[in-house]
């Protein structure tokens, strides 16, 4: 019996879809949904899939690079692997290289959903969570302010209750102008979330965040305002900002956790999936997130339904995951996929 849960094969190729439109940050553009996507197929048959949306200017890496370290060094290391050897075939996929996030996230969502469609479950189920709807935001890319402010008019007209902004490509008294006019134009029940991309620094934050604040401006949090690295900066703003901060890309790792923690450097943590190398680091940091009383948001890049799905089964199986930032199902005209793992309902992603 045991032989028949062993790895047989596992497949590799690329997943594309064009976005409706080009999504633009402070740090890059991107034009369309490009993933990695890797099946699991056991000797009895059974199989399971995953994807991983690798970026050069986020993750460090590339839809090439990301599918040679999977066909090249992952896929040799876990072949032949029995399911039943659940934490050591997790960790030779977390050491089967440095880095590389991405694409050991793409083999450990394949595992995962591998091993609930063994136990005949969804992915919800496999992680203790219970069905239901998640809410996402929806993300308004930078751009021209006018056309900002309509994009956030027109989602807002599509039934999203919450809008992040995509802040720090230009100068600080524009961003705070723009943010202003675009929450009186999306209207006074409507939630923003900043997103400026480590482009400011903690006198450029204070000075928007007391400013917002004066206003009256609904914001949830501030995420990630200044580099990754400075912590410093990241405690003093999350003793002194009228507004919660988020951290982002200060947290990739749990050891990143650990030591922004100790600092006190974040009201809230992003857990990405893309960042964390998969589920089960990224359970390791909510859990230790919660032990510290901070609640974390899930949150992805421009990724396909195959991650989303599995970011939603985190999100509900985590009461301490508070916020969703999984749009990008929004962001293309068809996701090919989408009836295999999600249905999209006004606002709400809903994961079978």
């Amino acid at each position: 019996m045991a032989e028949q849960l062993a790895i047989a094969d596992l497949q590799v190729d690329i997943k594309q879809i064009p976005l409706k439109q080009p999504f633009v940050t402070a740090l890059h553009r991107v034009d369309a949904v490009n993933a990695v996507r890797v099946t699991v197929r056991l000797a009895n048959g059974v199989t399971g899939v995953g994807t991983c949306t690798p970026n050069e200017k986020v993750t460090g890496d590339s839809l090439s690079s990301a599918r040679a370290v999977i066909e090249e060094t992952i896929k040799p290391l876990v072949l032949g692997k029995n399911l039943t050897d659940w934490k050591e075939l997790l960790n030779t996929v977390k050491t089967s290289i440095v880095h590389n996030a991405p694409a050991k996230a793409a083999v450990e969502i394949a595992l995962y959903n591998t091993r609930a469609n063994l136990f005949g479950l969804t992915l919800s189920q496999l992680l203790g969570g219970k069905g239901g709807s998640v809410e996402t935001d929806y993300t308004i890319s930078i751009g021209k302010a006018e056309q900002m402010i309509a994009d956030a008019q027109k989602m807002v007209d599509q039934g999203f209750k919450t809008l992040k902004l995509k802040l720090g490509a230009g100068h600080l008294k524009r961003d705070i102008k723009l943010v202003e006019d675009l929450a009186y134009a999306a209207g006074p029940m409507v939630h923003l979330r900043l997103d400026m991309n480590q482009a400011c620094d903690v006198r450029q934050t204070m000075q928007a965040a007391e400013y917002w604040h004066k206003q009256g401006l609904l914001i949830d949090f501030i995420e990630q305002p200044v580099p990754a690295w400075d912590l410093d900066s990241m405690a003093y703003l999350t003793r002194h900002s009228p507004y919660p901060i988020m951290a982002d890309e200060s947290v990739e790792s749990y050891e990143d956790a650990q030591r922004v923690l100790a600092k006190n450097a974040c009201d809230y943590i992003n857990i990405k999936l893309m960042k964390t190398g998969g589920l089960s680091e990224a359970q390791k940091i909510n859990d230790l997130a919660e032990s510290r009383g901070v609640p974390t948001m899930v949150g992805s890049m421009i990724e396909s339904i195959e991650s989303l799905a599995a970011a939603c089964a985190f999100y509900r199986a985590n009461p301490n995951t508070i916020f969703a930032d999984l749009d990008a199902i929004f962001m293309v005209d068809q996701d090919p996929d989408l009836n295999s793992y999600a249905e999209c309902v006004g606002d709400n992603i809903v994961v079978r």
